[in-house]
């Protein structure tokens, strides 16, 4: 599986490779979004690379993706806590969810720590309690697999805010989630993606590993390669 993982800022280098046209992104199977990027430019790099587009909102740009959402109490709860949500404009909507793609079960959470009144903001308690949820539904994916004779399925997931004390920062907005690290430990996910941390260093390491677990910061762009329990992670320009 190749994916075209994406996040917080339009990347010139992913965008030549695209004006280019030289098919060096043909190879890609999916194309994730980590938030925190435009309706407009998501269309963009969907209609250039032609992929299927898996999606979690960050802090911003969140109206232009639920704006519909937040007209009544009811419909703004079923956003918040991911349920009522699959398909939005041209992508599938992650947060909250859990998807089968190939031998592989996707898992997202979109949003932040709760840091002003701003939209798509959580609490620790309140992202704990989808992630417990989220973790159920992958539970439950497993044991009908077992029951069936099936392959267990490895976790692939994707979110905006990064894991506690993982490429984190001190300030409440960027804060990691201690309940993503209860996740890894339970779960046991091969590969974690997250955005919202932006290194101004880009010699900075962005891939980290926790447990079992490789942690992926894809802030810009990042194109990344799973065969089985192997993971390459690349920038776009070096393909």
């Amino acid at each position: 599986m190749r994916i075209l993982a994406v996040s917080d800022v339009e990347d010139n280098n992913l965008e030549n490779v695209i004006s280019l046209k030289n098919d060096r992104l043909a190879s890609v199977d999916y194309i994730f979004s980590c938030g925190d990027l435009s309706r407009k430019y998501l269309e963009y790099i969907t209609d250039s690379v032609k992929k299927s587009l898996y999606f979690v909102s960050g802090n911003h740009y969140v109206l232009q993706f639920y704006g519909d959402k937040f007209k009544s109490f009811k419909m703004l709860r079923k956003l918040y806590y991911g349920k009522g949500m699959r398909f939005r404009f041209g992508g599938i909507d992650m947060h909250g969810r859990v998807e089968i793609l190939e031998n592989y079960i996707i898992a997202g959470f979109g949003g932040a720590m709760r840091y002003n009144p701003g939209n798509f903001q959580f609490e620790e308690f309140e992202m704990e309690r989808i992630v417990k949820r989220t973790a159920s539904a992958i539970k439950w994916i497993r044991f009908r697999d077992f029951i069936n004779f099936r392959k267990k399925k490895e976790i692939i997931v994707m979110s905006h805010a990064p894991v506690a004390g993982v490429h984190d920062k001190k300030d409440r907005c960027h804060q990691g989630f201690k309940c993503f690290r209860k996740f890894i430990r339970k779960m046991k996910p091969i590969l974690w993606m997250h955005g919202h941390v932006h290194f101004e260093d880009q010699k900075k390491e962005q891939n980290s590993i926790l447990g079992k677990t490789l942690i992926a910061n894809v802030y810009s762009s990042k194109i990344i390669d799973i065969a089985g329990y192997k993971i390459n992670v690349d920038n776009v320009h070096s393909l």
